[in-house]
């Protein structure tokens, strides 16, 4: 009952239109990336008490934001790949391995507290978000 509601017009859902979950998959990577850049910043400050409040207070909405982004780019992925557009999107392959590169960059990077593969996890989401930008319709 509830998706209905996201019915468009005859049949049309919210949820199968590709350029609306284009939109989600930013919304939840800028989200994501705010989130992540002042939790680095605050990290490579050497603001060890600031950067452990903030991450203890912003590790749900992190987790949520970053699992928004990945089912969303994912979805939109299939979409791609079902329609026949993938074959022509040779620079989405570069922004997904980047993107899952920085993932474990990152996590490896925090938690050994190694400010070389935090910022390296940083640029390449940066770098990602870029290329997705340059592309983005």
């Amino acid at each position: 009952m509830i998706l209905s509601f996201f019915q468009l017009e005859d049949g049309i859902s919210f949820w199968s239109n590709n350029i609306n979950i284009i939109h989600l998959h930013l919304v939840f990577a800028v989200l994501f990336l705010i989130s992540y850049s002042i939790k680095s910043m605050l990290f490579l400050s050497g603001k060890r008490d600031a950067f452990l409040a903030f991450k203890k207070k912003t590790l749900l909405v992190e987790t949520l934001f970053s699992i928004g982004f990945l089912v969303f780019g994912f979805w939109m992925l299939l979409f791609h790949i079902k329609s026949g557009n993938y074959k022509n999107m040779h620079w989405l392959d570069p922004k997904i391995t980047l993107a899952l590169i920085a993932i474990p960059l990152g996590i490896v990077g925090f938690k050994k507290e190694n400010k070389i593969m935090v910022i390296l996890s940083l640029a390449f989401f940066l770098v990602s978000l870029v290329i997705g930008l340059m592309h983005y319709q």
